[in-house]
This record gives C-alpha cells, structure tokens and sequence, in this order.
C-alpha cells in the first residue's frame, strides 16, 4: 500500500492504528508482521518507532494509542489503509470487523 499521507506524523498514526486493527484478534499472524515492517520504511516511519511498535507486539505488551484526532483530520486515507490492512493475511476475523466498525465511529 502507498503511503497514506506526506505528512510523517500522519503515517506514524496511521501505522499505530493498523497495529491495534492486527491485534484486534488477540494474535499476530506473521504476513500481518511481514506487512508492519515493511509499511514502517515504506511510509517513511523512523528506524527507532519501527522498532519500539514490533517489540510492543513481539512482547504482546499494550500497544501506544493512536491519535485520533490527527487521525480524524485524514479520515478517507487512515480507514482506507485499515481496510486494506485486515485483509492482508487472508481472513478478515469477525472480531476485525468489529474493529474496524469501531474505528469507523471514532474517526466519524
């Protein structure tokens, strides 16, 4: 997927908002990792955030929130990437779709 926005701060959010879409079903299927590490460079998302998001997921810790209302701001591109994101590993989980129907009503 390209990258949602020139704005960096916009793809750093936007990264933690498909982290919490991934971990939406209590696991971490390894295309859902692959695609995390390579979107973080893509996106142009810093070596040392990178870093810190897929030790939170490796670790199974609490994942940092997203900022919403930057998020807000960029609506159609942030729920375009979670969309696309659910997908990646093949199954969309129901619990994912309840995911991204709640990201739908947070962003409005």
């Amino acid at each position: 997927m390209n990258r949602p926005s020139p704005n960096a701060e916009v793809n750093v959010e936007t990264l933690k908002l498909l982290l919490q879409t991934v971990w939406a079903d209590d696991t971490l299927d390894p295309k859902e990792r692959e695609q995390i590490a390579a979107l973080g460079p893509k996106w142009g998302v810093p070596a040392e955030t990178m870093d810190f998001l897929l030790k939170h997921l490796d670790m199974g810790k609490p994942l940092p929130q997203p900022n919403l209302s930057l998020l807000r701001q960029h609506r159609d591109v942030v729920l375009a990437a979670a969309e696309w994101f659910v997908g990646v590993d093949g199954v969309v989980e129901e619990s994912e779709k309840d995911f991204l129907a709640t990201v739908q009503e947070l962003l409005g």
